[in-house]
């Protein structure tokens, strides 16, 4: 048995819905059951901080109480949001503990594992490839670690025909603002039509909160956006904010929807792309004229149609929710599997004593 932990809290940001919108896909392409967490009130950082009290206070009580099965989680790996979006579920005892998560970048490394330690997590599943090396390398005590790259789901998105798409190149979320600085007055002088989220090398909008300036601040502005726009500049966090990925170039969503809006993808690929396709679904920048680069997409768009549809039978076939949700299922019932042959093993030999 596996018991998805969905979170209830109250906000419009853009991360946030994110999650809400996981949470609903998994339960819809699971079997599994769910769980509401409490209700988070505003402001977060005082209920977060005040469930997750609770959840110590109430822990001896509360772990007599065993769940039959997984518990599992998804997303936010910070301690106070894990303890308070999950309370009381990861408070009781449970035959496994599950934590699926994106956004471990390297800086986060020591902080993350303080968290799995803390919260007894049998089962960390993390969208990163080389996270999950390190997070395996580790070794930490009755932790299994394995791979589960993000997920989208594709019908969400819409797309037009690239001739009737009004935004030429299109750049949002973390930008890099070397790249943009190359590029933007060459597109003005162009008549390109280039939009562009503001970049910071210090801060990263996707995660730091900085939602007030966001080119499309609703869910449905952003998807229209997406499918009136040719060409999406996407570059790995490790490129545009090292400071803060460290060498951590994964697969992100900014990726898997501009595919699934069949925009061209510009920039970089990400290292994750390696081990999972056979191909390259990034136009690699031309820095030596990043402008001509884009002046010739444009103008010879027949010739990368080809990439724009197998990106999206890619994102359609690898990286659907019910993708993710069929991955993590099947690692969750072999893990318990394991593990009740384990128990029942010890207590063959106990019983031969």
């Amino acid at each position: 048995m596996i018991t998805l932990i969905t979170a209830r809290i109250r906000s419009r940001q853009p991360d946030i819905q994110l999650l809400k919108k996981l949470e609903l896909g998994f339960k819809r392409y699971s079997t599994w059951k769910t769980r509401q967490g409490p209700i988070l009130f505003a402001p977060r950082a005082l209920s977060s901080r005040w469930y997750t009290l609770i959840h110590y206070l109430l822990k001896p009580v509360l772990k007599s109480y065993k769940i039959k099965g997984a518990v599992l989680s998804l997303g936010l790996p910070y301690r106070f949001y894990f303890f308070s979006k999950t309370f009381p579920y990861f408070s009781r005892d449970a035959d496994m503990r599950v934590l699926w998560t994106y956004d471990v970048w390297q800086p986060d490394y020591p902080r993350v594992e303080k968290l799995v330690r803390e919260g007894k997590i049998n089962l960390l599943l993390l969208s990163s490839h080389q996270a999950t090396e390190h997070f395996y390398k580790l070794k930490i005590p009755g932790c299994t670690v394995d791979w589960v790259p993000e997920t989208i789901n594709v019908e969400e998105y819409k797309y037009k025909p690239w001739n009737r798409r009004s935004i030429h190149v299109l750049s949002f979320g973390r930008g890099w603002q070397k790249y943009h600085d190359q590029i933007v007055e060459g597109c003005r002088e162009n008549k390109i039509n280039y939009l562009s989220q503001h970049a910071s090398e210090d801060h990263d909008v996707a995660v730091h909160g900085l939602k007030k300036n966001l080119l499309f601040p609703g869910w449905t502005d952003f998807v229209n956006a997406l499918a009136d726009t040719q060409i999406c500049i996407c570059f790995p966090r490790s490129v545009t904010h090292p400071g803060l990925a460290g060498n951590v170039s994964t697969l992100t969503i900014r990726y898997l929807q501009a595919m699934a809006s069949k925009c061209l993808i510009l920039g970089t690929a990400p290292l994750d792309i390696a081990y999972l396709l056979n191909y390259n679904p990034v136009i690699e920048v031309d820095w030596s004229d990043p402008v001509g680069q884009i002046r010739n997409i444009l103008d010879q768009p027949a010739q990368w149609q080809a990439l724009v549809e197998r990106n999206y039978l890619t994102v359609s076939r690898m990286f659907q929710y019910n993708n993710a949700v069929d991955q993590i299922d099947r690692l969750i019932k072999s893990q318990l599997e394991i593990n009740e042959m384990s128990l029942t093993v010890n207590a063959f030999k106990y019983n031969s004593i």
